[in-house]
């Protein structure tokens, strides 16, 4: 007897197992066949949509090489120009020294030269005010 109430306990159970499992199992059901459907729609879809990706990857990529091909002729462009700014600068070096030398030696003989001036006519000045000498007229 106790066998008997532990079965049918156990049956009485189950049942409402089942019966508690069937709106759960509808569901999934119903969602298994919205993946079908999503599943067939994506896979219509799908070759398109990696068609169109190929497309976008490729135009990328020219993109890519495009840019990289102007960065670089941008470099050498600033290289070149670097270079230039260099050599220039040190020419202008180069010709400022070359021009100061004798600048400052032009400068130098020409100071000796009024220095030379100014004590010539200061003597020559001296000589026309000594005491007991005339003047010449």
């Amino acid at each position: 007897m106790f066998l008997e109430i532990v079965v049918t306990i156990m049956a009485v159970a189950f049942l409402l197992f089942a019966l508690f499992s069937i709106p759960s199992l509808l569901q999934i059901r119903r969602t298994a066949e919205a993946i079908a459907v999503t599943l067939q729609a994506l896979n219509e879809n799908l070759p398109g949509i990696l068609r169109n990706l190929e497309h976008i990857t490729a135009n990328i990529n020219q993109a890519t090489f495009t840019v990289n091909r102007q960065v670089e002729d941008l470099s050498d462009a600033f290289r070149k120009l670097q270079k230039t700014v260099t050599f220039l600068a040190s020419l202008g070096q180069i010709v400022q020294a070359g021009v100061r030398i004798p600048f400052l030696n032009t400068l130098m003989s020409l100071t000796a030269i009024v220095k030379g001036v100014r004590v010539f006519l200061s003597v020559l000045h001296d000589k026309h005010e000594q005491p007991g000498r005339s003047p010449k007229k």
